[in-house]
């Protein structure tokens, strides 16, 4: 029995992308420092949808917070909604002494200057365990900062370039205290260490790059990088201190991620029976992706993706991009397990048109326990949508009733949210899209289906912003639609 999806172009823009938000949530934390003697504040940015599943994402930690974080966030929801960077969680790294904690020396301009060794070892030892446990990261970190925080960029790739894999210095001011930090690269580069790295420098055309120390850094790097850095300067024309920063962040995130993309890999989750077979979908395709069905890690030498892999039996897809620098991202992974045909309720009686509904309210950041809740309202409805809530923001409801499936088949059944939700199939949790998020890419779950009438619990909480819930399913017609309200049933 054959099943496909809509293309891909479809499916994220007419069915699925009616909300559009700024991409990122901002989370303010802090780390209690004990190396600084500080208590330092954050401002983390969770990637859109962070919370629907468990895939896991680079940090770009940038300096000189929030100032800069003008510049970063956008540029990387920009490149994301593009296809030019994957998804990742940047953490902004507010000022409380710039000059002592970017300087690896002080001096008549900066006399507070010196604590850039004492800044690194909060990184490596507070800084970067605290995001990795809290949040779901990989390898791949980035450093950013402009001027002196260039000069700490590039004092962390000098003193330990493992701590990040890509290091990004806008107009940095290799100029400082005579330009001492030019004046230690040869030898610091000469040392063996795992040179395995990024480095992306900008300027400003003209005595700009002569004024900040920029082309002498640059000779160093021409006579003495390890063959193992990859590096490029970049000067601009017609900008200045300040506002090289936007072309700077746009070139620097293009240059690190080369186009490892923002692909999604649908469904999450498949029950193929024997026999049967399906596709899986691979959104925001690059030629980068490499893919394999036995479980093992994609190279280079697996097959290149097409938009839709056939799957023929059960197996642990994985897709992986392979570009040459972005290079530590682990591989999407779906499993398609082996299952029978799911059956309902063969009945109608007693089942009435439309869905119970509970409606409550309160405020969250994900799903609440429902069973703790007082209902303020309740009723029949004959979809999906919110026409009868009380107010727009700060609610939860919970729908309950049963799921008419009229043709045995394979269904792609899928959901949207603004924000969290969950979606149970005869008493199974089937589709999680949990968490703060706007109603973007779709949770997906392929199910085998046999004709009868499925018990379906769909719970929902807004917090505020727009407000969104669509259940839909795809099956043989090869379109992706909501389940309309005749396929919705209750019990009285």
């Amino acid at each position: 029995m054959k099943i496909k999806l809509l293309t891909t172009t479809v499916f994220l823009i007419a069915a699925l992308s009616a909300h559009a938000q700024e991409g990122f949530l901002l989370q303010k934390d802090s780390v209690k420092s004990a190396v600084l003697g500080q208590n330092r504040m954050l401002d983390i940015y969770l990637p859109d949808g962070y919370n629907r599943s468990d895939d896991r994402f680079p940090v770009i930690y940038v300096l000189d917070a929030p100032g800069r974080d003008q510049h970063i966030v956008p540029t990387a929801k920009f490149l994301l909604d593009n296809n030019k960077m994957p998804q990742a969680i940047i953490v902004g790294v507010p000022n409380m002494d710039r000059n002592h904690d970017f300087l690896p020396d002080s001096s008549k301009a900066a006399p507070t200057g010196g604590g850039a060794g004492n800044f690194l070892r909060f990184f490596r030892e507070e800084l970067i365990p605290y995001i990795d446990g809290k949040f779901r990261t990989n390898p791949f970190r980035v450093l950013i900062g402009h001027s002196y925080g260039g000069v700490f960029v590039m004092h962390a790739l000098l003193n330990d370039p493992d701590l990040f894999e890509a290091y990004l210095a806008i107009d940095p001011s290799f100029w400082y205290k005579d330009k001492m930090q030019v004046k230690s690269a040869q030898s610091d580069l000469a040392k063996g260490k795992n040179w395995k790295k990024i480095l992306f420098i900008t300027g400003r055309e003209g005595s700009g790059m002569k004024d900040m120390g920029i082309d002498a850094m640059e000779k160093v790097l021409k006579a003495s990088a390890p063959q193992q850095l990859t590096w490029k300067v970049t000067a601009y024309a017609s900008e200045d201190h300040g506002s090289v920063t936007f072309k700077s962040a746009y070139d620097g995130l293009r240059f690190i991620f080369d186009s490892g993309g923002s692909y999604s890999v649908m469904p999450l989750t498949g029950i193929l029976p024997k026999g049967e077979w399906s596709y899986a979908y691979i959104l925001n395709n690059n030629s980068n992706l490499r893919y394999t069905t036995d479980g093992t890690e994609p190279t280079e030498k697996s097959p290149k993706c097409p938009d839709k892999i056939k799957i023929t039996k059960p197996c642990t897809l994985k897709v992986k991009s392979v570009t040459g620098k972005y290079y530590a991202a682990p591989p999407v992974t779906r499993v398609f397990s082996e299952g029978k045909f799911l059956d309902g309720i063969a009945s109608a009686e007693n089942l009435k048109p439309g869905l119970k509904y509970s409606y409550y309210e309160g405020v969250w950041d994900s799903l609440p326990d429902f069973t703790g809740l007082s209902v303020k309202k309740s009723g029949v409805s004959e979809n999906t949508d919110f026409s009868f809530v009380m107010r727009k923001d700060s609610f939860a409801v919970q729908f309950d009733g049963y799921l008419h499936i009229t043709k045995k088949d394979l269904y792609d059944l899928w959901i949207t949210s603004d924000d969290g939700s969950k979606l149970w199939l005869n008493n199974e949790l089937i589709l999680s899209n949990d968490g703060l998020h706007a109603a973007s890419m779709p949770v997906v779950a392929l199910l085998p289906l046999n004709p009868g009438y499925y018990p379906i619990t769909i719970r929902y909480f807004e917090k505020n912003g727009d407000e969104s819930f669509t259940l839909g399913t795809v099956k043989n017609d090869q379109t992706a639609m909501p389940v309309p309200k005749e396929m919705f049933f209750h019990k009285e």
